[in-house]
């Protein structure tokens, strides 16, 4: 679309809705300037008028096609809003209309929704908006990227022709997904060509919401996150199309590890982007608990959704734990002293255990450390020792699986994932104590350099 036509495709849809004439010389100088990317100031200073005049211009202009679309409408997302019209109405006339199709899969049930209010905000925007190809929302296992996924799709269903979820949780062959999705949107049982490259045609000539859950089972295990298991690299091939070729439609994957290929497309400013799901803050902790019958402070709340980092499952696993052992007593599990459930257990060892030894060693590390650690420190003090390089790439691959933070001072853990691995390792040295094989201890247990009022704590932990 030139600038002359979205011009006259502006001018006559304001002169439709208020039944005059559409824009005025200054509403046109102001589209115009605005579509090239020119500033409020910028066209303040070359047509001679107050920037304050033409910064109100602009603004009932976009509140004005706001009405005349249904949808909003801002110096951002000008191009984006008029493009997407002028082919919505090319399809109208040239094209049967398509019903919209809508197949969920095995999409849990997300009717009690807590917070994500900010996040469903941005990948919204990034959808429609920004017209992006391609999305990842990826996090820690719990943190519920599954339940956005899916909320997300819900609410961008009417934008869409077609709307599919599926879950890779028992990792199937991309023949069988693409064979699923492709009669869906053909809207025929008729047998097809079930290829990448009819995938691709479907996503190019339809407006189709893709969702991909829990991609972490196509992927592999051990130190360079984001490579896939062998005999799905076909998923590497369709990820990259959908990343790289124009089409309309949008493709969002969930999953504890980002896959290959992804970080090095995805931008601010790109048709790719990223999302790393973080905690839930204290009062939409809150409502987990409340939801779950319990009663809580304000500060009992905010104590238990720190501890769990904000992660929406461990608060429910807690909830329970609460609700049948300490009979609804809030204050008696904090005095008691929280530790790690049986259920929270099992999907943090899922994730340990996808580790590599190198990675692995790592995470004890900052056990045995007790307090952040710089990546420069951590190299010189871990043994057995590892070149800088190998280093720096296992930490990027538990930082891209959410299993390590960054802060000022260095690389530490949320306290759930820290209680987690101390109990871990002292399992593991137990078991060695008794085979007498000390490799653990030996190699990061309590070194020289440890500060003094951290050697107590772990003498203490070693022997309890």
């Amino acid at each position: 679309m030139t600038e002359q036509e979205a011009l006259t495709l502006v001018d006559t849809l304001l002169h439709t809705a208020n039944q005059r004439q559409g824009l005025n010389d200054v509403q046109s100088v102001v589209f115009l300037e605005t579509w090239t990317g020119t500033s409020y100031r910028e066209i303040a200073e070359q047509s001679g008028y107050e920037y304050d005049y033409i910064k109100q211009v602009g603004s009932h202009l976009w509140r004005s096609l706001t009405q005349s679309l249904g949808e909003p409408v801002s110096k951002r997302n000008l191009q984006a809003v008029l493009r997407r019209y002028q082919q919505l109405q090319q399809a109208a006339t040239t094209l049967p209309i398509i019903q919209d199709r809508q197949d969920w899969g095995e999409a849990p049930d997300v009717s009690r929704f807590y917070g994500r209010q900010g996040e469903l905000q941005t990948l919204e925007t990034w959808i429609l908006e920004d017209c992006c190809r391609a999305i990842e929302i990826f996090g820690l296992g719990g943190m519920g990227k599954t339940a956005l996924s899916v909320k997300l799709a819900q609410q961008l269903q009417s934008q869409f022709d077609c709307v599919i979820w599926r879950s890779l949780q028992q990792a199937p062959l991309l023949e069988l997904i693409v064979s699923e999705i492709l009669p869906i949107l053909v809207g025929s049982e008729v047998t097809i060509d079930n290829s990448i490259d009819t995938l691709m045609k479907q996503l190019r000539s339809k407006r189709c919401l893709l969702v991909l859950d829990n991609v972490e089972s196509i992927l592999q295990d051990g130190n360079r996150s984001g490579q896939y298991q062998p005999g799905y690299e076909a998923y590497h091939q369709l990820f990259d199309r959908i990343c790289d070729e124009p089409h309309q439609s949008c493709l969002i994957i969930t999953g504890r590890d980002k896959p290959g290929g992804f970080a090095l497309r995805q931008g601010k400013k790109l048709p790719v982007r990223s999302l790393q799901l973080q905690g839930l803050a204290g009062a939409e902790g809150q409502q987990i608990l409340i939801a779950k019958g319990l009663e809580a402070t304000k500060s009992q709340s905010q104590t238990l959704v720190n501890y769990f980092g904000g992660n929406p499952l461990a608060i429910k696993i807690a909830a329970t734990t609460i609700q049948t052992l300490f009979g609804g007593n809030i204050q008696g599990f904090l005095a008691q002293g929280s530790h790690v459930f049986s259920d929270l257990w099992d999907l943090l060892d899922r994730q340990f255990e996808r580790l590599s030894a190198l990675q692995q060693q790592i995470m004890y590390w900052l056990v045995i450390n007790r307090e952040a650690v710089m990546p420069a420190k951590l190299q010189e003090e871990i043994l057995p020792k590892v070149p800088l390089r190998e280093l720096l790439e296992a930490l990027e691959s538990l930082q891209a699986r959410s299993l390590i933070e960054t802060a000022d001072t260095g690389l530490t853990l949320q306290p759930v994932i820290m209680e987690y691995v101390t109990e871990r390792f002292i399992q593991a040295l137990k078991r060695e104590v008794t085979t007498n094989e000390l490799t653990i201890q030996n190699r990061c247990l309590i070194e020289s350099q440890t500060q003094d009022y951290l050697r107590d704590p772990q003498i203490q932990l070693i022997s309890s």
